[in-house]
């Protein structure tokens, strides 16, 4: 035996023939894949709208404190009352977003537990 590599014309091989085993496509490769059926469980909660809420309740609660903010400002620079307003009103903008925020988590939390337990018909269902 030697131990030469061998050459390029003794790697050469014929190709397989058509009827040789290792060509054969496998079962799993010859059916179309089935769709995947949605069902009620199947929702995605992670999408786009989801995101867009979480960024609307964000943005609400910060909004409705700056909000609180410009009222009590407005209202120290017409009576001259000095930063009294500003701040009494950026506690009562910050208590109201609170408030709001509450409301919608408890609104929401209500609606997944109704469509959890099959109560919630969608619009036009009979």
């Amino acid at each position: 035996m030697s131990d030469e590599p061998p050459s390029p014309a003794e790697k050469r091989t014929t190709p397989p023939e058509a009827d040789d085993p290792r060509l054969a496509i496998p079962e799993v490769l010859r059916d179309a894949p089935k769709p995947v059926e949605a069902g009620p469980d199947s929702r995605s909660k992670s999408g786009f709208g989801e995101t867009a809420k979480a960024w609307g309740m964000g943005l609400d609660l910060v909004f409705t404190t700056i909000g609180g903010f410009a009222v009590g400002w407005g209202i120290d620079w017409w009576q001259g009352t000095g930063p009294w307003g500003a701040i009494i009103g950026l506690g009562l903008g910050f208590i109201l977003a609170t408030v709001r925020l509450i409301r919608y988590t408890v609104k929401a939390e209500a609606r997944e537990r109704a469509e959890r337990e099959g109560k919630h018909k969608p619009p036009g269902a009979k």
